[in-house]
């Protein structure tokens, strides 16, 4: 556990190390009418200094772990301001969104009154006063500034935008300063319709509003997010001893856990800081859909020949409809149906057997769209077709609706034993395997 103070600063991007082909690129969704800012999602993020240029945003995409992006959209004491950031557009902003991407905007301007400068950064933090009527005066106006970024960037009401207090070193004045600055801005963001959220290190920011929340501090409107900057290197939501367990408890936080660091996924390089979310209402798993009102998800999906009875009889005859193979769906295995698992069989070019076999159903139970890419913290009707085609493969992911670390270990083992190594995430290579049966 790491008790000491860490420097919170982010660091620029390092260049691309390759160029991806344009083949290897998936066709996108339509563009969300209002990206997530950042949403309801559980996973993986990252931050850094400047937003990444395409190409690198979509082997990421791919590739990555990450499904949400921290950028940088407003204040003067940004290490990477608008002329650093040629790719942060609207446009920009738009295509990532489709592509799945979330966004945690990140506004850095006056810091604690108590803040030092590095004399050597090219940046030098303006402060906040240390009157309390001028420092939420500050506040408002900085608000405002960040509200015109979300607006510029496309990213509408109901955004949380996250104020950056960097590292200071805390005594009660400056705490109550902070915290008066913290309250004009998060109450200035909710009478406009957004959210608000704090990052800082556990040791400064995150503790003085823990401690606020804790004493219940009169006036004082806690921000909807906390952004904790604790490099104890763990991917998860424990603020640790900065962040009690009973504060911000419902899907409002971020932690970031690693700093500074390079990380290279599909030869494209960046220098990152990782975080991990749980937001909103976390990664909710949707409720399974029953096509023939017949339930498909099982343990195991047995061999079935000419006699077999019971559900899962059901659920292959409702796959093999679905196709426009057969006309009826009950619970026990006819004629029709060995005709109908042979005729399937004939459509990826195998012969007939007469009963199902295992690639059989991995090929029916992942049969359907192929989604750009799905990853950890997803959720949704494909993430039970991937679960239930895995299982179908010889896997045993949990079968829950979210692509939890269960999903990313079938589908890291599935990778492997198909020769595509590396990473853990599921795009169209692995459909088209899955949607082929082979196994695991």
């Amino acid at each position: 556990m790491r008790l000491v103070p860490s420097p919170t600063s982010r660091l620029s991007i390092v260049g691309v190390l390759t160029a991806l082909a344009a083949s290897f690129l998936l066709s996108s969704p339509a563009v969300a009418a209002s990206p997530p800012a950042p949403g309801d999602f559980t996973g993986h993020g990252f931050d850094a200094c400047a937003a990444p240029g395409q190409s690198v945003m979509d082997t990421w995409n791919l590739r990555s772990p990450f499904s949400a992006i921290g950028i940088y959209v407003s204040g003067s004491s940004r290490y990477c301001g608008d002329k650093y950031q040629p790719n942060l557009t609207a446009s920009w902003v738009a295509k990532n969104a489709a592509n799945g991407w979330r966004f945690l905007p990140i506004h850095v301007g006056r810091q604690a009154p108590c803040f030092k400068n590095n004399p050597k950064s090219r940046v030098q933090k303006k402060l906040m006063s240390s009157t309390v009527s001028t420092a939420r005066s500050q506040a408002q106006t900085e608000a405002q500034e960040t509200i015109a970024a979300l607006t510029k960037y496309g990213l509408g009401a109901g955004s949380v935008s996250y104020l950056d207090i960097e590292w200071y070193a805390r005594t009660t004045k400056c705490d109550s300063i902070v915290l008066e600055f913290a309250d004009a801005w998060t109450e200035y963001l909710h009478a406009r319709g957004y959210k608000s959220g704090l990052y800082s290190s556990g040791s400064a920011g995150v503790a003085a509003v823990d401690a606020a929340r804790k004493s219940h501090r009169a006036g004082f409107t806690p921000p909807d997010h906390l952004w904790i900057a604790w490099t104890n290197q763990l991917a998860n939501t424990d603020g640790g001893p900065y962040l009690a367990d009973a504060g911000w408890a419902d899907h409002q936080r971020v932690h970031q856990y690693h700093n500074g660091i390079d990380v290279t996924y599909g030869g494209m390089t960046l220098n990152i800081d990782k975080d991990f979310l749980d937001v909103g209402q976390g990664s909710v798993p949707a409720k399974q859909t029953l096509p023939c009102g017949v339930a498909m998800t099982f343990s195991s999906y047995p061999r079935l020949t000419r006699g077999s009875t019971g559900p899962a009889v059901a659920a292959l005859e409702c796959l093999l409809k679905q196709r426009g193979l057969l006309k009826t769906v009950n619970t026990t295995l006819g004629s029709d149906t060995v005709k109908a698992i042979d005729a399937y069989r004939k459509t990826l070019r195998w012969g007939p057997t007469g009963h199902t076999t295992g690639p059989t159903w991995t090929a029916l139970l992942a049969s359907g769209s192929k989604p750009r890419v799905l990853k950890f913290g997803s959720v949704g009707e494909p993430v039970w077709r991937l679960q239930r085609s895995l299982v179908a493969a010889g896997l045993k992911p949990r079968m829950t609706g979210l692509y939890d670390d269960s999903t990313v270990k079938a589908v890291t083992a599935y990778r492997k034993a198909n020769g595509l190594y590396g990473y853990t995430t599921t795009e169209s290579a692995v459909w088209t395997l899955l949607q082929h049966g082979k196994p695991a």
